[in-house]
């Protein structure tokens, strides 16, 4: 079967990775085309096997007649489409060629336009449309009040391509712990949190720890002056953005997110298969790869996350413990087996 996976940019962000990952992943078992607008970074980790191309966005008509004479020439079977203007124009292109396609949701859209709501509310009842996928339950719900077809509905994983090992917690005296954060350096990621936490942690009179911050973005500049301003900077590394972040997890005892929004945070989901214990809000999915008090802490309120960081600091013998559990709930819910095999029983069923 020839599928194609179809994204505006292949710039870094989770629905971006996702749809690189699935298409080497798909790649081993279908002839699978790559298309996208713009291309973007995430191009170096796609395999040769891959066909990739890119359309030239000429308004959403012009657009879908260029995609539905791409389905023609390449004998596309099934579109797998991420994102607002991909699903979209995939679906007004299925009018003039057929075609299945797949909606995959990677993202809230809290602030997408009246017109657009409208957009997705209208095209989802279109026959063509099959299936439309969420990376959470919490964000299929989320979009239930978009009155989406129910027999269309259905949560499909992020997964992850790490590979996990046991990480066996050091409980050495005097041992440094440290926390890590991996991801976009903006507001609603809040990591100032994290230079806050510091300052909390120093306050009561907590010295034995260290935080890494791996990512960049819009506030690290504002983020660096706070970590001056509060005199904790021996206590923060800032280590950028890294194309390559996995020997990270390594280094981390700790993961945490304070991000205000999270979908299925890949990150995290990372953190879990290295054997983190993850300290997260509760938003999103974020509830979905942590266990509440069994491999991590779901938190409601900056209060409760600082507390809980500093519990963790003063109970280390919970850290091996809870990593090794965020490790077992990660590898059943979110490996590459599970989530390839998810993917194509949803093909299945939509009769691919």
């Amino acid at each position: 079967m020839n599928i194609l996976i179809f994204i505006p940019s292949l710039t870094f962000g989770g629905a971006e990775k996702q749809a690189i990952l699935d298409a080497n992943l798909l790649s081993e078992h279908h002839q699978v085309f790559l298309l996208s607008f713009y291309g973007g970074e995430q191009l170096l980790h796609l395999m040769p096997d891959v066909k990739c191309h890119q359309l030239k966005k000429s308004g959403y008509l012009l657009s879908a007649l260029k995609l539905a004479k791409f389905i023609k020439e390449n004998n596309i079977s099934l579109i797998h489409a991420s994102l607002f203007s991909a699903m979209v124009i995939s679906v007004i292109a299925s009018i003039i060629v057929k075609v299945s396609i797949l909606w995959h949701f990677h993202s809230h859209e809290y602030d997408i336009p009246i017109k657009s709501k409208i957009s997705f509310s209208f095209f989802a009842r279109f026959l063509t449309v099959k299936k439309i996928l969420f990376v959470s339950t919490e964000l299929m719900e989320h979009f239930k009040k978009l009155k989406f077809p129910k027999n269309k509905l259905g949560v499909l994983y992020n997964h992850t391509e790490l590979k996990s090992f046991k990480k066996e917690y050091n409980n050495a005296v005097d041992k440094i712990i440290t926390f890590g954060y991996i991801g976009r350096v903006i507001k609603l990621k809040r990591v100032n949190y994290l230079i806050e936490l510091a300052a909390y942690l120093k306050t009561h009179k907590i010295s034995l720890f260290h935080i890494h911050i791996v990512g960049d973005g819009d506030e690290i500049q504002n983020i660096v002056h706070l970590a001056k301003s509060i005199n904790v900077d021996d206590k923060i590394t800032f280590h950028g953005f890294q194309t390559n972040v996995t020997e990270f997890y390594d280094m981390f005892d700790i993961y945490l997110n304070p991000s205000s929004e999270e979908c299925l945070s890949m990150a995290m989901i990372d953190a879990g298969i290295c054997a983190l214990p993850i300290i997260a809000f509760n938003v999103g999915g974020n509830n979905e790869i942590v266990l509440n008090d069994v491999s991590g802490y779901i938190v409601d309120s900056k209060t409760e996350f600082f507390e809980k960081c500093k519990y963790l600091l003063l109970n280390p013998e919970k850290i091996s413990v809870m990593g090794l559990n965020s490790k077992k709930h990660c590898e059943v819910n979110f490996s590459k087996e599970k989530h390839l095999k998810d993917l194509l029983e949803i093909y299945s069923q939509v009769g691919l």
